[in-house]
């Protein structure tokens, strides 16, 4: 027995009629807003051999992939990210390309989330990658773009978390501990979960645990750098501290500060991050729409050394957020039926080619008799009906 033939998997789901056209239509939307700055788009496979994602940069924990092998055996993985594979096409394909490169895509990825977590495992993304430009200006750009994007598909009410990854990184590279744990110390101090970091702090023995506390409340506006410098020791964590301070002069000069929290506990669940991150939100709706930030090293993994920084954004998410605030243009209906009486089926083929010729919207019927064609038209409000056989006759209903 087919137990699962009329369901989707966990994590998945149909998108139908008004949610298509709202996708396409957020698409379109971030689509034009990349091409204006002078990305241009990539695809690159739903497959990639699982090396993609296991390197010095980027080491996805296996419970998050979802896995299979190709017919020599060989371990595959349907792509989690877009970032390693066109960081892989950059230094590959496109190896003798000039930098920087501007890419942008439109994507989904496949991540294992926990069972009845409640997050999608396959999330359509739309993003850029601004590769071989590091610096103020790129990350200024990026954000700038970040911001545009959420406004071109409608969002107004919008917040974005502004952090850097050095911070625990400079603090997790003093003490000794294995990639599981830094994955979920990371998840602890993200989600701002104070008992769990405690746990983990106590049970691995961890030293500057006044740090590593401090993170997830270092959430707020400009004071939360004045303080971050009082209690960071290591001078990676004090220098990322001090950039964001600088990036922070420059939003307030482009009148964003209106949008912007500053989250130093914001350290990313992907290992390859190295600097400025973000996160962005979207009033009517608790998960995150944007995501994003600076990763130097991930290029050198491929052979190309080159800094780098992008960001992607939730489609589903952008989309429903358009249905539910009434924006979204629905797909035309057609605005004539053409049907062909028996013998002349295919001399109304033909006037349907001619009257799409002159600009109409036209659905070729497949009733078996005129009243039924006209009964069709009726019920999906097709304004006009043009039968073929024995003289054209044209109506409207």
């Amino acid at each position: 027995m087919n137990r699962y033939a009329r369901i989707t998997p966990e994590g998945t789901k149909d998108y139908l009629l008004e949610e298509c056209d709202a996708i396409e239509q957020t698409k379109n939307a971030l689509a034009g807003v990349f091409q204006s700055r002078g990305y241009r788009r990539v695809m690159p496979p739903h497959l990639e051999f699982i090396d993609v994602y296991r390197n010095t940069s980027a080491s996805w924990l296996t419970e998050k992939l979802y896995t299979l092998t190709d017919s020599r055996g060989r371990l595959l993985a349907l792509r989690p990210d877009a970032t390693s594979p066109i960081a892989r096409i950059a230094a590959t394909r496109m190896r003798d390309a000039r930098l920087p490169l501007r890419l942008y895509y439109h994507e989904t990825v496949f991540r294992r989330s926990r069972l009845y977590a409640g997050h999608s495992d396959a999330v359509l993304q739309s993003g850029v990658e601004l590769l071989g430009a590091d610096g103020l200006r790129a990350d200024l750009e990026i954000f700038l773009c970040a911001v545009d994007a959420l406004r071109a598909c409608g969002a107004s009410r919008f917040r974005i978390e502004i952090g850097h990854a050095g911070i625990f990184k400079a603090l997790v590279a003093a003490i000794d501990i294995d990639d599981v744990t830094k994955s979920a110390l990371a998840q602890a101090i993200e989600s701002k979960n104070s008992d769990e970091l405690e746990i983990l702090l106590q049970s691995n023995a961890i030293t500057a645990t006044d740090a590593f506390r401090a993170l997830p409340r270092l959430f707020g506006d400009e004071s939360v750098l004045r303080k971050a410098k009082t209690l960071f020791r290591a001078s990676e964590a004090l220098q990322a501290v001090e950039y964001l301070q600088t990036l922070i002069q420059y939003v307030r000069e482009l009148d964003l500060m209106d949008y912007v929290d500053i989250d130093l506990g914001l350290v990313h669940g992907q290992s390859y991050y190295t600097g400025f991150v973000f996160r962005g939100y979207m009033e009517g709706s608790g998960l995150p729409v944007l995501s994003g930030g600076r990763y130097d090293q991930l290029l050198r993994d491929f052979g190309r050394p080159a800094p780098a920084i992008g960001f992607a954004l939730d489609v589903h998410v952008l989309a429903q957020a358009s249905l539910l605030r009434g924006e979204v243009v629905a797909q035309s209906l057609p605005d004539i039926l053409v049907f062909g009486m028996d013998g002349f089926q295919a001399t109304a083929l033909r006037r349907l080619h001619q009257l799409e010729s002159e600009g109409h919207r036209c659905e070729y019927s497949i009733a078996k008799t005129k009243e039924e064609a006209y009964a069709y038209a009726a019920a999906r409000k097709i304004p006009r009906v043009v039968v073929l056989g024995g003289g054209e006759l044209e109506e409207s209903i």
